[in-house]
């Protein structure tokens, strides 16, 4: 069994890491990208400099820094001859994406064969690889593929932790949750998370060893070990505490507090309300996969089984951030919600197996399934995976023939756009840009780029998607005066546009 386990880590690892790699850079720089990359980098320098008194090191802390620490180290290889070339494509510092994500279907796959059974491990895993938007945080430098990985190893340790609880587990336990933090503030809801299964635990627990019994008081040194790693990563705020808690209130309490943020929403813009998680949750996961977690939840429902309600947990807690005003980009900041998801589907799928037959041909049938499923969705949309929406909604296409929703969001689609005026736009040409975000866009010194102004000419214009539904831009007179000569398309639903003079 164990041998069984051991390749199919390696099979998990391979798959999700294929998927992810295959086409890397094609999606384009992201709005984030740079800030975690490039400060990243830039930290790493000050690091080996043993400079520690750089205000970098504290300086708008939006947000901890571990990924920026760990995108850092991955972008000192995206140097040729002393030159920083990661200003677009951040290929080494995506690869620590790349692997991160990977790593998280690993621990699917081993919380999945521990506590339930091969085929839900096996299955769960193959579900988080293939989730299109798993495939996508799973390529960039952002912070989603750094908490996804941690969370799912303090989950891991956890659940170890509360099989027997020796000094070890808690140690490691302890650090993975301090990683998480570390990682983003909005990984504090870890804590309620933990308790609530703690006490799910103890109240289904079985009789052990009493010097190895996981305890409320080995619970708190857990977090205590926790906030200990969260310190120790990063010291330096806690220098400036003036400065640092200022910041962090005027931003989370003041700036976001009074209203949520307004995006297109059911094909109006307005105030997102508190059932946009939910909503996104289930327009953005694919219909065979939603189909299954529902089977899934039964499937708890009837047996009773503490480890199985710990999954349900774990994916409600996270939708808690509905409450918060800040809800914005789809499932993005209630991410952690696809670990249990992916093993609740596979329970869900085993449980109708199981019902009308009971051989292994069955099994790996349904696994091959899903993944031809799952990867009939990849196909279609690759490379821009954030804009997937599933068959209830209509699909992607639907979507932005309605203009229900924002698609293109985050710069997805710019550099395809760029690359195709460097390849057909003439040396010296003035490329007008009708663009959000603007910086996403690759950039070339041969060509001259200005902001979009309707008073002057340009030899090119490019113009997305998302300017024109979330900003209300007016491309008609582009429309009358250039032609169109090339489109940047998820599927059929086109994100970047570019015209040439008539």
């Amino acid at each position: 069994m164990h041998k069984q386990k051991y390749l199919w880590i390696i099979i998990i690892f391979s798959v999700a890491i294929s998927l992810r790699l295959w086409n890397l850079n094609s999606m384009g720089e992201v709005w984030d990208e740079f800030n975690y990359v490039g400060r990243g980098y830039t930290v790493v320098q000050l690091f080996k400099k043993g400079d520690f008194n750089n205000r970098l090191w504290y300086d708008t802390p939006d947000h901890p820094p571990l990924a920026r620490y760990l995108y850092g180290i991955g972008a000192q290889f995206d140097v040729v001859e002393g030159k920083e070339i990661f200003n677009y494509d951040k290929t080494y510092a995506r690869l620590v994406s790349v692997i991160l994500s990977s790593l998280t279907a690993v621990f699917i796959l081993l919380i999945g064969w521990r506590y339930f059974s091969p085929f839900v491990a096996v299955l769960g895993a193959v579900i988080f690889a293939f989730l299109p938007l798993s495939v996508a945080y799973g390529q960039l430098a952002t912070l989603e593929s750094v908490r996804l990985f941690f969370y799912a190893a303090a989950v891991y340790y956890f659940f170890l932790f509360l099989e027997k609880a020796t000094k070890w587990r808690m140690l490691v336990t302890g650090i993975f949750i301090g990683c998480v933090l570390e990682a983003k503030q909005t990984g504090v809801l870890l804590y309620p998370a933990l308790l609530s299964i703690y006490y799910l635990w103890k109240k289904y627990r079985e009789k052990r060893k009493k010097q190895l019994e996981p305890t409320f008081k080995k619970v708190i040194v857990i977090f205590i070990i926790s906030l200990l790693t969260f310190f120790a990563l990063w010291p330096m705020p806690w220098l400036h505490l003036d400065y640092t808690w200022n910041y962090t209130y005027q931003l989370w309490f003041v700036g976001f507090s009074k209203t949520s943020i307004p995006e297109v929403f059911f094909g109006k813009l307005l105030l997102v309300p508190q059932l946009y998680y939910v909503a996104y949750f289930v327009m953005t996961t694919p219909l065979l996969i939603l189909l299954s977690f529902f089977a899934g939840l039964l499937v708890i429902d009837k047996k009773k089984n503490w480890l199985m309600y710990s999954l349900v947990i774990l994916f409600l807690v996270p939708f808690i951030l509905s409450f918060y005003n800040m809800r914005q980009h789809g499932v993005r900041f209630i991410i952690e919600m696809y670990l249990p998801l992916a093993l609740i589907s596979a329970i869900g799928i085993e449980w109708l197996i199981l019902r009308f037959f009971h051989n292994l041909r069955v099994k790996i049938i349904a696994v091959l399934i899903i993944c031809l499923y799952l990867f009939v969705i990849l196909f279609k949309i690759s490379p821009y995976y954030l804009n997937y929406f599933n068959e209830i909604t209509g699909g992607t296409n639907y979507i932005y023939k309605t203009k229900m929703f924002q698609m293109g969001w985050w710069g997805d689609g710019e550099r395809e756009a760029g690359l195709y005026i460097k390849d057909h736009a003439p040396k010296g040409s003035t490329i007008g840009l009708a663009l959000s975000p603007m910086h996403t866009l690759p950039r070339f010194e041969q060509f001259k780029y200005q902001p979009w102004d309707e008073k002057k000419k340009y030899d090119y214009v490019i113009v997305n998607y998302y300017h024109i539904i979330r900003d209300n831009f007016n491309d008609s007179q582009i429309r009358k005066e250039y032609k169109l000569v090339y489109e940047v398309k998820a599927d059929q639903a086109v994100l970047v546009s570019i015209y040439k003079r008539k």
